[in-house]
């Protein structure tokens, strides 16, 4: 759907994009992590051209960018006087769409993100949530196959998030639609097709979710012993890696199930136990925590 080679961009003397490539799969969910100035929405203001790269090719390959991408920028665009049905009617306009065609189409995604009884109320006047289900609206008008998320759930609370979720992945189901997301809400990336973490302006690793979190993190099963030596006897015994200390014993694992064999044998040793399973969280903390070592040394 989208292909990027070798992207750069320079603001003065600070590099702010450093020979960045990857590709989008047409109907797939691509997340953009990084921490603030890591370059996400340099890439990103390149990629809908906002600005011009100093280096580099960006490439769709359904169409050209007008016609086959929708953006919903981390701030607010639209006009806080107008209805939320006035402004998407505007807006359809000014991407050529005749007003009954509009109607149509403002009617079904009003209706698909549950906003159909609050059409009249100003935008002005509606909740995070609300406004943000709106923008992604008029995101959408022009029936984009590509969708690109700048940030789109910041300040929002759990609920609005969630909500906004159900409607993007009801999206991609009835209309085959291509997700470009960046977020600082890590968790929101868990189940997306395909992960790219930035810093300071160069991608430092890429992956499935899944490949990241068995490179990069580990599931940690901890023991509370009842009787600690007979525990660490038992432990050595079956050559397992683990730390302990006098209260607990802790055991990484490459995945949950592992834990079983081991709680079945430590049963009447320990007084309980918690897993803690490897997430993207963990990946984005251990892959700061090489670049600060490779800084220090």
């Amino acid at each position: 759907m989208l292909k990027v080679n070798h992207l750069s961009k320079h603001f003065g003397d600070v590099h702010a994009v450093k020979d960045v490539s990857f590709h989008v799969k047409k109907g797939s969910t691509f997340a953009f992590l990084g921490t603030n100035g890591a370059g996400k929405s340099t890439v990103i203001h390149m990629i809908i051209d906002l600005l011009k790269p100093d280096h580099g090719e960006i490439t769709f390959t359904d169409g050209v960018l007008q016609n086959v991408t929708g953006v919903v920028f981390q701030n607010h665009r639209l006009d806080e006087e107008l209805s939320l049905e006035e402004n998407l009617i505007i807006r359809a306009k000014l991407y050529g769409i005749h007003r009954s065609e509009a109607k149509k189409r403002v009617d079904e995604l009003l209706e698909l993100t549950s906003l159909s009884e609050k059409r009249h109320r100003l935008y002005g006047n509606c909740s995070g949530g609300e406004k943000r289900k709106t923008d992604i609206i008029r995101a959408l008008l022009h029936q984009p196959t590509f969708l690109i998320l700048d940030e789109p759930t910041t300040g929002l609370d759990a609920e609005s998030r969630e909500e906004i979720w159900a409607f993007l992945r009801q999206l991609q189901i009835n209309q085959e639609l291509t997700v470009f997301l960046t977020t600082h809400y890590i968790e929101e990336a868990e189940n997306v097709d395909y992960v790219v973490i930035m810093h300071e302006g160069k991608i430092e690793v890429e992956g499935t979710p899944n490949t990241l979190r068995s490179q990069y993190a580990k599931t940690i099963l901890t023991l509370y012993p009842v009787d600690v030596d007979m525990l660490l006897t038992q432990l050595r015994e079956d050559e397992h890696t683990f730390e302990h200390d006098q209260h607990t014993i802790i055991i990484p694992l490459e995945e949950s199930k592992d834990a079983i064999p081991i709680l079945q044998k430590a049963d009447k040793n320990i007084s309980h136990f918690s897993i803690e399973e490897a997430n993207l969280e963990k990946v984005f903390l251990q892959v700061t925590e090489q670049i600060k070592g490779k800084v220090n040394t």
